[in-house]
C-alpha cells in the first residue's frame, strides 16, 4: 500500500494525516483505527489475495501512529467523524464500505449516521457498543492530566510488550507512538457515548448492510445475542482476542472478503 500524507485544515488549524492507500476497481474499504492503534493494522488486508481488486485505505488520527497531535487544538470523537470525511474526500472515496475497530467502530457508526450517502456497508470490528467495551478507555478517561495518562501508557506498554499474544504485543508497539493528550481527549467522549449513547440500538437501526466481527476470547459480550436476534450478521474469529487482525489475520481477512463480496456482487 502506498503512503500518502494529507494536510487538511480543520478549524483553521493545519493537520498532518498519514494514510495508506491502494487503488482497485471492485469497491472501496476505508478502515478506521482504534484508540492507540495504527493504520498499519489494516495492512494485512493488502496482503490477502482475494482483496486484491478492492481499493483499500487507512489513516492515522491526529495523535495516533505517525500523525502528530496539534498542541493548540482539542479534538473529540465527534471531530474524528468530520476528519474522517475530510480524508475520504481527499482520497476521492465517494462511496465505500467503512470498517472500524474498537474506538474506530464508534467513529464509523457516527460517520454512517451523519454521512450515510457515502457508506455502502459497515464492518464493525469489536467497535464500542456498550459500557462494557471501555475496558481501557475508561481508565484513561479517569485520569486528571496527560501526564497521568502517559504513566499509564508506559506501564501498559511494558506489560504488553512481554505478552505471549501477538495482538497484544503488536499493540504495545503502536501505543509507543500514541499521544497521551490525544488518548485522554478521545477517551472522555468515547466513554460517554458507550455509557449513555444508546449505541446498540443505533447500530442495529442502520439501513446499510452490517457485520460485527469479534475474537473468540470475547464471545462473552453481553450484547451478542441481541445483535444476532436483530438480524445483524456476526462472525467469530477463532484463536483471537481484541486485536484479531494480528492474532488470526487469515480468518479475519476471509470474514471481510466474504462480507464485501456480497456488498459488491
Amino acid at each position: 500500500m502506498e503512503t500518502i500524507t494529507l494536510r487538511p485544515i480543520f478549524r483553521s488549524i493545519p493537520l498532518q494525516i498519514d494514510c495508506l492507500y491502494r487503488p482497485g476497481y471492485k469497491g472501496a474499504i476505508l478502515y478506521i483505527e482504534g484508540l492507540g492503534c495504527s493504520r498499519y493494522d489494516f495492512a494485512v488486508a493488502a496482503d490477502y489475495p482475494e482483496l486484491k481488486d478492492y481499493t483499500l485505505a487507512a489513516f492515522d488520527f491526529p495523535g495516533m501512529g505517525s500523525s502528530p497531535y496539534p498542541g493548540n487544538l482539542y479534538l473529540s470523537i465527534d471531530d474524528l467523524v468530520d476528519i474522517t470525511d475530510m480524508v475520504a474526500s481527499r482520497l476521492e472515496l465517494q462511496e465505500f464500505t467503512i470498517a472500524g475497530h474498537s474506538m474506530g467502530g464508534l467513529v464509523a457508526l457516527l460517520y454512517t449516521e451523519k454521512y450515510l450517502q457515502h457508506v455502502s456497508a459497515f464492518i464493525n470490528i469489536e467497535g464500542n457498543l456498550a459500557a462494557e467495551d471501555c475496558f481501557f478507555s475508561r481508565r484513561i478517561a479517569s485520569c486528571e492530566s496527560a501526564d497521568t495518562v502517559e504513566r499509564l501508557l508506559q506501564s501498559l506498554i511494558k506489560r504488553l510488550s512481554h505478552s505471549p499474544e501477538k495482538g497484544l504485543k503488536t499493540y504495545s508497539a503502536s501505543l509507543e507512538l500514541a499521544s497521551a493528550q490525544a488518548c485522554l481527549d478521545y477517551s472522555r467522549l468515547l466513554v460517554d457515548y458507550s455509557d449513555n449513547g444508546g449505541l446498540l440500538g443505533r447500530y442495529t437501526a442502520l439501513s446499510v448492510p452490517t457485520v460485527f466481527i469479534y475474537g473468540e476470547q470475547n464471545r462473552g459480550f453481553s450484547y451478542l445475542s441481541l445483535l444476532k436476534s436483530s438480524g445483524c450478521r456476526t462472525v467469530e474469529i477463532a484463536r483471537s482476542g481484541h486485536f484479531l487482525f494480528h492474532d488470526n489475520p487469515g480468518t479475519y481477512c476471509r470474514a471481510i472478503t466474504d462480507f464485501v463480496n456480497t456488498v459488491y456482487s
